[in-house]
């Protein structure tokens, strides 16, 4: 950690190690007109090369256009009169660097860093900012209450003061990032930076971020491409945003699944080009500009998923501009279906996606969205994960002030303890069934059996199909009446019995449930309405905080929902107890 960098020319600087066949070297390396010509607007960038033999390259419309040798290693180009999307050099060089001929002058950066009992991930996290030069503070929020006393941290945090820890109740993702953010308010000349403690970023990433962020003539939230960290050639996602007629996630590109860089070139990167404005950035790693918590508040109380949405929304509509920045890259552990959708988290991903909607006016879009869903869900088997959305729909349906900013310190708990009372009356295991086939059946074929599995009797499964955790999907599952998730943990991994029976019982309670959202959506969207920007203050949170770190007596039960009945305008108060943090 160190001052302020002098003002600097610098856009964008690379070392090469292992030649032109390095893919990850070429994606740090290339230079993204298309994107930086927003910012830059008609100014002059120079390339500037070490190495022989070295060649400029440029693509358009997907084609490779030869620009020249770099004889001398350098050259100057006017942004306007070039029309590429992409420059880059090949051959041999050591080092490409880009610079403009505007000084830019960068804020230095506070980091924000909630962990949950991952010490080695936190400590070597903390380390890694530490050593950044733009770097000039990190705040660890510890909500394992396991860091005070390790001593590798301990270590760390006395070689550098500038590491600052908090330690609180595990409050989600949401409590540690707005425990961390409200501190970072001490500190309004600094960009905010919020990052998963297993998020991996390199310096020159965050200071190309903050070079593109100075530019910007427009208050702009900075977000990063997220590669595979078992795989750091494989780009998992880009640039997304949240549709407003049915608030899904969406990719705001071509990248609608994983791709694999290897062997590519910038011609063949189209699928970066924007399909529609992103709307928001994935808190993996995200630069707020300085000021922004001041102007926007803190994050919405939603423990897991849906927070950083719902920021994006927020900013958006007080005119910050977002943009997720070519050439920088995260990297960090892969998601799947299994873990997201079959697991206490998927209640609460779907009740902040409700809440969410109707804080924004959604359209009734998303209730049909739900439902389809839901219908998706009951008639693949993915019946566990219908229950926890149906719990979801009853939070929801109960409005905001039964849990929104009351239930952080049980929210996982009463999740878990749905999926256990599940797993409780759906004891099964592999052994009596019969061998499983490994590929799903055909559309039409598993369809019908589907749809007969709901008008017949149950009977013992004959059909098995066995699948990865990436693999599970609606599709992959339909049809099946019995699902083996090989690699879920255990002798057999995961079994779901699929019995026409449940099916039939959750079928009539999500359409109940979906019409009463149906008929008191605009009472519903009122609510929420109202409700966010009180839970958002620092205020809320400083006595959510408040409330979090005092010690209970004895915990108090949860209201339960009252899905039969009407949402009251005025629900009951959710006391609070102590507890644990693309379908």
């Amino acid at each position: 950690m160190s001052a302020a960098p002098d003002p600097s020319p610098l856009l964008l600087s690379s070392c090469t190690s292992d030649g032109p066949g390095d893919t990850t070297t070429l994606w740090d390396q290339a230079f993204p007109v298309s994107v930086w010509r927003t910012v830059l607007g008609a100014s002059t960038v120079t390339v500037q090369v070490e190495g022989t033999r070295t060649t400029l390259w440029g693509a358009r419309d997907g084609h490779r256009i030869p620009l020249g040798p770099l004889a001398d290693g350098r050259r100057e180009i006017p942004l306007a009169t070039d029309d590429h999307e992409w420059l880059w050099v090949e051959g041999d060089p050591r080092s490409v660097v880009w610079t403009t001929d505007r000084s830019i002058a960068l804020a230095q950066v506070t980091v924000v860093m909630p962990t949950y009992r991952r010490e080695a991930d936190a400590v070597a996290q903390a380390a890694r900012f530490a050593r950044m030069q733009c770097v000039r503070h990190v705040i660890v929020v510890d909500q394992g209450e396991s860091l005070a006393e390790h001593k590798d941290f301990r270590r760390l945090q006395a070689s550098v003061p500038e590491i600052q820890l908090i330690t609180q109740p595990n409050l989600g993702g949401s409590g540690g990032y707005a425990r961390g953010m409200l501190e970072s308010e001490k500190h309004p000349q600094d960009a905010v930076l919020v990052s998963d403690d297993d998020a991996i970023i390199s310096e020159e990433s965050l200071r190309r971020m903050l070079t593109y962020q100075s530019l910007a003539a427009q208050p702009t939230i900075i977000g990063t491409p997220l590669f595979s960290a078992q795989d750091p050639m494989r780009l998992t996602a880009l640039s997304e945003a949240v549709r407003t007629n049915d608030f899904q996630w969406h990719a705001a590109d071509g990248v609608h699944g994983p791709i694999d860089l290897t062997g590519t070139s910038p011609e063949r990167w189209t699928f970066l080009r924007a399909h529609g404005e992103v709307n928001y950035t994935g808190w993996w790693a995200t630069l707020f500009p300085p000021g922004t918590v001041a102007e926007l508040g803190l994050p919405a109380p939603f423990f897991l998923k849906w927070d950083d949405a719902e920021y994006g929304l927020r900013a958006t509509r007080h005119g910050y501009r977002h943009v997720v920045l070519p050439g920088t890259s995260v990297t960090h552990p892969p998601w799947d279906a299994f873990r997201t959708q079959m697991s206490w988290s998927s209640r609460v991903l779907h009740r902040n996606r409700l809440a969410t909607a109707a804080a924004y006016d959604a359209s009734r879009g998303v209730i049909l969205s739900s439902l389809l869903h839901q219908l998706k869900h009951i008639l693949s088997g993915h019946h566990l994960t219908a229950t926890l959305w149906d719990h979801g729909i009853d939070a929801f349906l109960a409005g905001p002030s039964s849990w929104l900013g009351h239930d952080l310190e049980r929210a996982r708990a009463d999740g878990q303890e749905l999926v256990t009372r599940w797993n409780a009356r759906n004891p099964t295991s592999a052994e009596a069934l019969p061998a499983p086939r490994s590929a799903p059946l055909p559309l039409a074929p598993a369809l019908l059996r589907a749809l007969l599995r709901l008008v017949r009797p149950d009977t013992e499964p004959r059909v098995v199909v066995a699948m990865t955790a990436e693999q599970l999907h609606w599709r992959s599952a339909l049809g099946a009446d019995a699902v083996i998730i090989t690699d879920a943990g255990g002798p057999d991994g995961a079994v779901h019995l699929v019995r026409g029976s449940t099916a039939r019982h959750l079928l009539a309670r999500t359409i109940g449930r979906h019409l009463r959202m149906a008929l008191h959506w605009s009472s519903l969207r009122r609510q929420y309405r109202r409700a966010l920007p009180r839970v958002t203050t620092d205020a809320a949170w400083a006595e959510q905080f408040d409330r979090a770190a005092a010690p209970s007596p004895s915990p108090l039960p949860a209201p339960s929902p009252r899905p039969s009945s009407a949402p009251s305008p005025t629900p009951p108060h959710a006391p609070s107890r102590s507890e644990n943090g693309s379908v």
